[in-house]
C-alpha cells in the first residue's frame, strides 16, 4: 500500500489559529511567531525549537534552516512574518535559542504540541499539529502556482518523490475546473 496523503489544516483554520495567541504578552507573541514559521516557512517543530538567532538574515529577509540530517536550506520570509520575528527579537530573553522560555531555556517540542492543541480548541477548529502546518504550507505553495522543485527546496527534501506527495489532486477544485470547461466548438 502507498503512502497516505498528508493531512492539511481545513480552509480558514490557520487564520483562526493565528488569531488565538495574545500577542500583547511575551509568551503569546513567541507562540504566534513559532506558529508562523511552521505555517509560513514550512519548519518542522524540531527546527523551530532548535532555531538560533543567527539563522535569520534580517537584511535579505531569509531564514537559513538547519534541518533534518543537518541539511541546510534557505527560505525567504514574507515581510509581515519578518516584522513579527523582529517584534519577538526585541523582547526575548538572552538565550542560545531564538524561541526560548522567559527564563532563557529551550522551548520543548511537547510544549509546542500542547500549545497547538490548546489554541486549536480555543479557536474552535480541528486539532492542528506542527506537521499539519508544514503540510498546509507545501500544499498552499503548490496551489498558488509554485513549482514542485521550489516546494522541494523550501521543505528541504533531498528526494523529489517525498515532495510529490503534496501534488495530490484537490477533488473539489478539479470538479470546479471540469464544470467550467468550454465546449471545443
Amino acid at each position: 500500500m502507498g503512502r497516505s496523503l498528508p493531512k492539511v489544516a481545513q480552509s480558514g483554520s490557520t487564520n483562526k489559529l493565528l488569531k488565538t495567541p495574545n500577542r500583547k504578552t511575551p509568551t503569546g507573541l513567541r507562540n504566534y511567531c513559532m506558529i508562523l514559521l511552521m505555517y509560513r516557512a514550512g519548519m518542522r517543530v524540531s527546527e523551530v525549537t532548535g532555531m538560533q538567532s543567527a539563522w535569520i538574515n534580517w537584511k535579505d529577509g531569509q531564514l537559513r534552516i538547519l534541518g533534518k540530517g543537518k541539511v541546510e536550506r534557505v527560505v525567504p520570509l514574507e515581510l509581515w512574518v519578518l516584522d513579527s520575528l523582529k517584534e519577538w527579537k526585541s523582547i526575548r530573553p538572552s538565550s542560545k535559542y531564538f524561541f526560548c522560555t522567559l527564563g532563557g531555556a529551550q522551548v520543548q517540542r511537547r510544549y509546542v504540541n500542547a500549545m497547538l492543541e490548546r489554541y486549536s480548541e480555543r479557536a474552535g477548529i480541528e486539532h492542528v499539529n506542527p506537521h499539519m502546518l508544514r503540510h498546509t504550507y507545501a500544499t498552499e505553495l503548490l496551489n498558488e502556482g509554485y513549482n514542485v522543485r521550489e516546494v522541494q527546496n523550501a521543505l528541504g527534501h533531498s528526494d523529489l518523490k517525498t515532495t510529490m506527495i503534496y501534488t495530490h489532486v484537490n477533488p473539489v477544485e478539479f470538479r470546479d475546473k471540469i464544470r467550467t470547461r468550454r465546449m471545443p466548438i
